[in-house]
């Protein structure tokens, strides 16, 4: 019996605990849009601004913009915009997708694979607004709050210190963050940004960077009206049975 007793403690104190899942900030970093999708029908407008200054040189401006009207994977409306200007459009909707960059012309997406896959690769706004900062951005949980009926909670951003051995190696040529502020909202059941006000700075010799980075997810559970372009339907095969017939060989 006292074998038995000395095996099961044993036993039990070789069990390793298990570790905590992980915080709601720490799962945001990590999402695809199959995560945004969670939240049904919804609208996502998110702008991008870039301010550099060289130095003698005025600054200059640009503002990317990614607007996703969102009701499903057969149902969607991808626009990205740069200073107001359509570079690039995507639309799945009555049973067939198209695509066009800029303002045209359309062309059709025969399986709607390409119009999904643009989305899919394109609408993180924040890893490409604040990708430089990726692993700097510390989390102030500052409590609960409700988006659109969807409990939801609210993080402070800040900027964590650089390791020193790491200080003295990011002097150089490469833009590095060197301030960041704002807030952003997570919800509480998908961690998506619901919401994001982020201000950031980065510096090289030469060269000061100032992004700002607006995001904004409303109308969450409302069905966007979303319409097909006017695009000629043609089988995948049709531009192929056009094409002359090879010469036969003599």
């Amino acid at each position: 019996m006292r074998v038995l007793l000395t095996s099961a403690l044993l036993a039990c104190s070789s069990t390793e605990p298990e570790e905590p899942p992980p915080t709601l900030e720490v799962v945001s970093q990590k999402l695809t849009y199959d995560s945004v999708a969670r939240l049904g029908s919804h609208r996502s407008v998110a702008d991008i601004t870039r301010v550099d200054t060289r130095d003698g040189d005025a600054p200059s401006e640009t503002t990317e913009t990614i607007d996703v009207a969102w009701n499903s994977w057969t149902s969607f409306h991808f626009q990205r915009l740069v200073d107001g200007t359509m570079t690039f459009e995507a639309i799945a909707a009555d049973g067939r997708a198209s695509t066009r960059d800029g303002r045209g012309p359309w062309q059709p997406d025969f399986d709607g694979e390409m119009a999904r896959m643009d989305v899919y690769t394109k609408w993180n706004a924040w890893d490409e607004a604040l990708g430089n900062f990726r692993d700097r951005i510390a989390y102030e949980d500052v409590g609960e709050t409700v988006v659109d009926g969807r409990p939801a909670r609210r993080f402070k951003l800040k900027l964590t210190d650089l390791p020193e051995q790491t200080r003295r190696l990011n002097l150089s040529r490469r833009l590095s963050p060197h301030r960041l502020e704002g807030e952003v909202i997570l919800d509480g059941a998908t961690a998506v940004r619901l919401r994001a006000t982020v201000e950031a700075v980065e510096k090289k010799v030469g060269l000061t960077r100032r992004t700002t980075l607006h995001v904004r997810r409303t109308e969450i559970g409302k069905d966007q009206p979303i319409t097909s372009p006017d695009v000629p339907v043609r089988a995948p095969g049709a531009g192929l049975r056009r094409m002359p017939e090879r010469p036969t060989p003599q």
